[in-house]
C-alpha cells in the first residue's frame, strides 16, 4: 500500500477457514465455466478499459470453447494447490499458489477479456 507493506497471511483457524471456503468457490466455479452453453453474465454497467463487451466475449468463448475449458482446468488445478496449501496451514505455500491461481486467471483473461489490452507493449 502507500503506507507499506501489509502481511494479510491467514493466522487464526478461523481466517484460514474463510480462505478456504473461497478456494473450494473457485474449484466449484472451475466446474461451471467449463459447462457447455454456459454464458458470461451480462453487466449493465460500462466495460472496464481494455475489456471487451460481454457479448463479444461470449463469441470469443463459443468460437475456442475447447480453449475455454482448457483455462478453466488451470483454474482448477490453482485452486487445489490453494486448498491443500490452506490444509497444510503453510502461509508461504499459500502465496505461491497464489501466484499459479494469479496466473491462471490472467492467461484466460488476456485471451477472453481484454485481448487488445494484453497484445499491447
Amino acid at each position: 500500500t502507500l503506507a507499506g507493506s501489509e502481511d494479510r497471511r491467514p493466522r487464526t483457524d478461523m481466517e484460514w477457514q474463510a480462505v478456504r471456503v473461497s478456494a473450494v468457490s473457485l474449484l466449484e466455479a472451475a466446474d461451471l465455466l467449463s459447462v457447455p452453453g454456459r454464458h458470461v453474465g451480462v453487466s449493465s454497467t460500462p466495460a472496464a478499459a481494455g475489456e471487451l463487451d460481454p457479448r463479444e466475449i461470449q463469441l470469443r468463448i463459443d468460437a475456442s470453447h475447447p480453449a475455454f475449458v482448457q483455462f478453466a482446468g488451470g483454474l482448477k488445478r490453482a485452486a487445489q494447490q490453494v486448498v491443500a496449501a490452506v490444509d497444510a496451514k503453510d502461509a508461504e505455500a499459500l502465496i505461491r499458489a497464489g501466484g499459479v491461481l494469479d496466473q491462471a486467471c490472467e492467461a484466460c483473461h488476456a485471451t477472453f477479456w481484454y485481448p487488445k489490452t494484453a497484445a499491447s507493449p
